[in-house]
């Protein structure tokens, strides 16, 4: 720029000095040719050997009174032209170091911070929540768009830090919203960390509201924070599937069988135990869906299975022991135990009702026998030491019979049974004993 403002002006000066040269070379020669006119023509003679000078003619000098003010507009000329050419200049400096400011609202702060290292404009960021634009988005600028900022210049935008994670937000009635109403709810209030999970359902109409988890435990609808885990369940509906599984024959097919069929193809078995007196347990008797036919996932198959052979439960009054113990199907324990009321061989009870049906062989029966009243035989003469085992029987059998033992002066041998308060009888079921035994201490008689 400066090569061609020396250039502009040097043109200028050269021009305007040909064009004073020029003004001033017509002048003298209008002077020259008025001076010959007024004067007349001599003779010019020349100088001889001797040395004479020639004479010259004579000249006349006018004064131009217009050059001084032609110089005047030639340095004016000169510096206008200049002033203009330094006007132009720093006019196009200014324009060409301004630069028009673009709409960053709603853009990310990132394309506002490119435009500025382009530009030479500094950004200057402030961050603050906001519900209505997303994190790293501008919400507002300081200069308006389409305005001129000079490079260098600094321009303050604010940028969005998204939603502000610790505000209170309050639940609204979801069982009364659809699933776009709950939708339209999350994005409204900016409640990321809610999850919508949608679910088939039997029980709830397509499109509404099953139930609401929160992910932590200390976290409920009177507390709930923006940053807050929640699981908000909607209903698909029903699930329908296309009836396209072949039922096969489970007949005297295993229980295990067909759950496991059941597991792989996704039916719903329903299980109903019955006995039957073919079939051993756990044998399929039944189906409700012949062979072959089609059914759908998560279709209801009814099986009934086998608990096996039952057995009824006989009246063990009419049965002796042998024959209790000798029954096809049952488990029978026999027992005995004294009683005051019931006979010698009767029964005093079974653990099962007479004619109730049992599967066989599943459950164990115990049958009491009566051995009538405790009956005490005659101990003397034995030894004392039988005497632990021999009452111990009366009492594992239901008889309360205690005994005492009494140390006496005798000649028997000592700890033989010398003497008994009751022996060789009945006795009642709760019943006391006096017992004398032989110290061994006198001398046996002579005979």
């Amino acid at each position: 720029m400066s090569d061609f403002l020396t250039q502009f002006t040097s043109s200028n000066y050269l021009r305007a000095e040909e064009v004073d040269d020029q003004h001033c070379s017509d002048d003298v020669l209008a002077a020259e040719a008025d001076d010959d006119a007024a004067v007349p023509k001599r003779t010019r003679t020349r100088s001889s050997n001797t040395g004479q000078k020639i004479a010259g003619a004579a000249h006349k000098v006018e004064r131009d009174d217009k050059h001084h003010k032609r110089k005047v507009i030639r340095y004016g000329i000169i510096a206008g032209s200049v002033g203009a050419l330094c006007l132009l200049t720093a006019a196009i400096f200014y324009f060409a170091n301004r630069v028009e400011v673009k709409d960053f609202v709603g853009s990310p702060v990132a394309e506002a911070r490119t435009w500025g290292l382009s530009h030479r404009i500094t950004i200057e960021v402030t961050e603050e929540f906001s519900v209505e634009f997303d994190q790293g988005i501008v919400t507002k600028q300081d200069r308006a768009a389409q305005t001129s900022l000079q490079r260098g210049s600094v321009l303050r935008l604010h940028v969005s830090k998204g939603p502000d994670p610790d505000e209170r937000i309050i639940l609204p009635d979801f069982a009364s919203m659809t699933t776009a109403e709950v939708r339209d709810w999350r994005q409204e209030v900016k409640a990321l960390n809610a999850n919508i999970n949608e679910e088939y359902s039997d029980e709830v109409e397509k499109g509404h509201f099953i139930r609401l988890e929160f992910t932590s435990s200390f976290v409920s609808e009177e507390n709930y924070l923006r940053k807050d885990g929640l699981l908000i369940y909607m209903s698909k509906g029903a699930e329908t599937f296309e009836a396209n599984i072949v039922v096969p024959n489970f007949i005297e097919q295993t229980k295990h069988e067909v759950e496991a069929w059941a597991k792989e193809h996704g039916v719903k078995p329903v299980f109903v135990e019955e006995s039957s007196e073919s079939l051993a347990a756990g044998q399929v008797i039944a189906q409700s869906i012949e062979a072959g036919t089609r059914i759908a996932k998560n279709d209801e198959l009814i099986i009934t299975v086998s608990l096996g052979r039952f057995v009824i439960v006989p009246n063990f009054n009419n049965l002796t022991m042998e024959e209790a113990t000798s029954i096809s199907g049952l488990l029978v324990e026999t027992r005995r135990r004294y009683s005051a009321t019931i006979p010698f061989g009767r029964v005093i009870s079974q653990s099962e009702r007479a004619g109730t049906e049992i599967l066989a062989d599943s459950v164990q029966i115990v049958v009491i026998y009566s051995l009538g009243r405790p009956y005490i035989d005659n101990l003397m003469g034995e030894s004392e030491r039988t005497l632990a085992e021999y009452f111990y029987n009366f009492s594992s059998q239901g008889a309360n019979i205690s005994y005492q033992i009494v140390y006496v002066d005798s000649a028997e041998p000592r700890g033989t049974i010398v003497a008994m308060s009751k022996y060789a009888q009945f006795l009642n079921m709760s019943d006391h004993v006096r017992i004398s035994v032989s110290r061994g201490n006198l001398t046996p008689p002579s005979d």
